[in-house]
């Protein structure tokens, strides 16, 4: 097989592991919807500021960017920011475990971790 074709096929391979990954963050966020009601955008017993909904926006849209960027992006560019990124949310979700007491949650954020790791190795390995 042609090495263009094998490069192009990891694009797009890897644009759908963060279209997944972004999947897995919407159906944790939407059960939560179902378990917590009206609570689900408070934190610490206050509803959630400007400032923090702003942040949970960007955090979601890191795995839809990637996906974008797995496609359209030059492969050197496109390799550093998956790694980085990859990176990046694995860490955050790492200091977040602790903040899902669900069953579900916790599921969702170790196959979202799992996920983090296999787009970590198959960009490296891109």
């Amino acid at each position: 097989m042609p090495a263009t074709v094998c490069m192009e096929s990891r694009r797009v391979q890897l644009a759908v592991c963060w279209l997944a990954l972004l999947l897995i963050y919407l159906l944790g966020d939407v059960l939560r919807l179902y378990e917590k009601g009206r609570e689900v955008a408070v934190i610490d017993g206050r509803p959630m500021s400007q400032l923090q909904l702003l942040l949970a926006a960007l955090f979601m849209l890191v795995p839809i960017l990637m996906a974008l960027g797995m496609v359209f992006l030059p492969q050197g560019v496109a390799r550093w920011a998956g790694l980085i990124c990859s990176a990046a949310l694995f860490i955050i979700n790492i200091f977040g475990v602790a903040g899902y007491t669900g069953l579900f949650d916790r599921v969702l954020i170790a196959l979202s971790l799992l996920l983090n790791l296999f787009i970590g190795v198959w960009t490296w390995l891109w």
